[in-house]
């Protein structure tokens, strides 16, 4: 058997073994400064819905910076106060380039106008607990967390948004919850405006609903999306993809139109021709008679 001495590691190379996940072990609510929020993406659903929302974001506000998977670090006074977003969204905020992290001390201590985490089994405490509190103390307007798929903890079951709306006269969060779609995706056209959140209007140019999507979960959970209805035309925000699709379909119906113009004129030129020719026929029989 080999003993440990005979291994002959220094100290500092024997700490290079011990693994970061249990070094740094998390009290509930509580990350470790400098600890990225996760290691790796918690499942596919989550993965896609924070592709989502980043591409609906960037697509449809340009002139605007949106973050994905980033540590933030924030000023306050002499501390500096990290949190962990899934994504965070700044109203014209032109940062031409990308970052490792979001250190707002070079952003004149900016914080996102909305924040979001999207809840997965490992992240739920910390996204409804500390950094909610940290939210608050940073006064960021607008923090969401999100559950499209987990079928538990109960209380905070897919379908599920929570959304806190920074109050600056009372220092605190207003909540807003919704638990129910107001559109499926085989119906976008059509949506329950009861059943949406209208949140810092002066703010966000969108509102917040909730989508169930055809796509499964573990071979049949319901999956659900987080979608953001336009205020102006009150239509759900696309992505890159969809958007192009739609114009892609919009051509088709215009050049089926057209076809169809195309044809109706053919039709009614063959039309006024017959009936030309039968004109000219009959007087030809009338002048043979006369």
């Amino acid at each position: 058997m080999v003993s440990r001495h005979d291994l002959r590691y220094t100290e500092d190379e024997e700490s290079q073994f011990i693994s970061r996940r249990h070094r740094y072990a998390t009290q509930e609510g509580v990350l470790p400064p400098g600890v990225p929020r996760l290691g790796r993406r918690e499942s596919e659903p989550h993965s896609s819905e924070i592709t989502y929302l980043y591409d609906v974001l960037t697509t449809n506000f340009p002139t605007d910076r949106v973050m994905w998977d980033l540590n933030h670090y924030f000023k306050r006074g002499d501390e500096t106060v990290v949190s962990m977003f899934d994504l965070s969204y700044f109203r014209n905020l032109n940062i031409p380039y990308d970052l490792s992290s979001y250190k707002a001390e070079y952003f004149n201590n900016r914080v996102p106008d909305m924040a979001v985490n999207i809840l997965s089994k490992s992240t739920y405490n910390q996204d409804i607990g500390m950094i909610v509190e940290r939210c608050k103390s940073l006064k960021i307007p607008v923090y969401v967390v999100l559950n499209p798929y987990l079928p538990k903890p109960s209380e905070l079951k897919a379908p599920f948004v929570r959304v806190y709306e920074f109050d600056e006269n009372a220092g605190q969060y207003k909540i807003q919850e919704l638990k129910e779609v107001c559109t499926h995706e085989n119906q976008m056209n059509e949506i329950d405006t009861t059943k949406l959140l209208d949140v810092k209007p002066d703010l966000l140019p969108f509102k917040i609903g909730l989508m169930e999507i055809r796509r499964k979960y573990e071979i049949e959970l319901p999956r659900y999306r987080m979608v953001l209805v336009d205020r102006t035309s009150g239509k759900i925000l696309l992505t890159k993809a969809e958007q192009e699709w739609q114009r892609a379909e919009m051509e088709k119906q215009r050049a089926e139109q057209e076809r169809q113009r195309a044809e109706m004129e053919k039709k009614r030129a063959d039309e006024a021709e017959a009936k030309l020719r039968a004109v000219q026929e009959e007087l030809e029989k009338l002048k043979r008679k006369g």
